[in-house]
């Protein structure tokens, strides 16, 4: 008799501190259901849309993304991901500690990010459940 394979949740993280993106890999890895790819520039993710767009590479169902990198700042990634017909749905939450009611507005409204959570208001723990509920494991 054959399994039937479940298919896993792709998820999208772009993030520089490595500290959490460790953290969040041990946290990621203890459950089911869930394929987790990290990148550390934003230059990778633009790159990554590209890909998805000329059908290179799988969509996430859910992308992470940190605002302040290194190269490329996640607001640029997110106007960029909107602009491509088939990352435009792709639900984003951003994580970032940059927080400020007017970039919030900017990146909800304008941009569509379906969450604007602030690193320092939102620990892991309560961010595991959001990421969970996101990606339809909840």
């Amino acid at each position: 008799m054959e399994k039937t394979k479940i298919k896993k949740k792709r998820l999208l993280w772009v993030e520089d501190d490595q500290q959490l993106l460790d953290l969040y890999a041990i946290m990621i890895g203890a459950m089911k259901g869930i394929d987790v790819e990290f990148m550390k520039l934003g230059q990778l993710a633009i790159d990554r849309i590209k890909d998805i767009e000329a059908g290179k590479a799988e969509k996430p169902d859910l992308v992470m993304l940190d605002l302040l990198l290194p190269d490329v700042n996640g607001n640029k990634i997110l106007e960029f991901m909107r602009q491509t017909p088939s990352t435009k749905d792709i639900p984003v939450y951003i994580l970032t500690n940059y927080g400020g009611e007017q970039m919030e507005t900017e990146l909800t409204k304008n941009l569509d990010a379906e969450k604007y959570l602030v690193k320092t208001e939102y620990t892991p723990t309560k961010v595991m459940p959001l990421i969970m509920e996101g990606l339809g494991l909840k």
